[in-house]
């Protein structure tokens, strides 16, 4: 029976910035996996287990405004992060082209990172994401009538055992780790309470390039 690996926490200078990631080694075909909005690499935590264990190099990464990656004030359309995924993959020097998979927001990522960068990847998976059109979804609906409706509510100063609480009614059947995953989403302050790692105003700039997005 194949031993499991833990992955390892890694910062990479990555076009000015520090971006986080989790590797795992291994000598198959690599995959990159790539989170969704406001979410953190360590949601795809069990995935990259299960292929680590059949022999692949996996990375799953944190996007600039997110989780433990750096935080800029701008940036956030898809011309940059498909670059920031683009300068990720070539930093870390594999012999072969891997596998890109994004969820949700991510999936938006990974298909035009492949738009741009044809030649850069193996194949691309995409989960929940990159196959809708949100002007077509919402036809009819102007931009700021969209924000308005999809603006995330406000969890800053809730409990993180609060949250954590919510998260286990909600979702009966998710693993303890998959509450811890989760809650990484979230910076813990040092009296308990939480607030999310993407500012407010990033992810209003992150939805308004999906509005665009053709």
């Amino acid at each position: 029976m194949t031993k499991t690996i833990a992955g390892q926490d890694r910062w990479r200078p990555i076009r000015g910035l520090r971006l986080h990631l989790r590797e795992w080694d291994g000598a198959g075909v690599p995959f990159v996996l790539v989170h969704g909005l406001t979410s953190n690499c360590m949601t795809w935590e069990a995935v990259a287990q299960r292929l680590n264990d059949a022999g692949h190099p996996v990375i799953s990464l944190d996007q600039r405004g997110h989780g433990l990656s750096d935080k800029p004030d701008s940036g956030y359309g898809f011309d940059e992060v498909t670059a920031d995924l683009h300068a990720v993959i070539e930093a870390q020097g594999w012999a072969t082209k891997p596998v890109v998979a994004g969820q949700s927001w991510g999936g938006s990522v990974v298909l035009q990172f492949a738009a741009r960068y044809p030649s850069a990847a193996r194949g691309i998976v995409l989960v929940d994401g990159g196959f809708m059109s949100m002007r077509s979804r919402d036809a009819g609906m102007r931009w700021e009538q969209l924000w308005e409706r999809l603006k995330p509510p406000v969890l800053t100063g809730m409990r993180r055992d609060d949250l954590a609480e919510r998260m286990r009614r909600g979702h009966p059947d998710w693993s303890d780790e998959g509450i811890e995953h989760t809650l990484a989403n979230f910076e813990t302050l040092a009296d308990g309470t939480i607030r999310p790692w993407l500012a407010l105003d990033h992810h209003r700039e992150i939805l308004h390039a999906m509005w665009e997005q053709d």
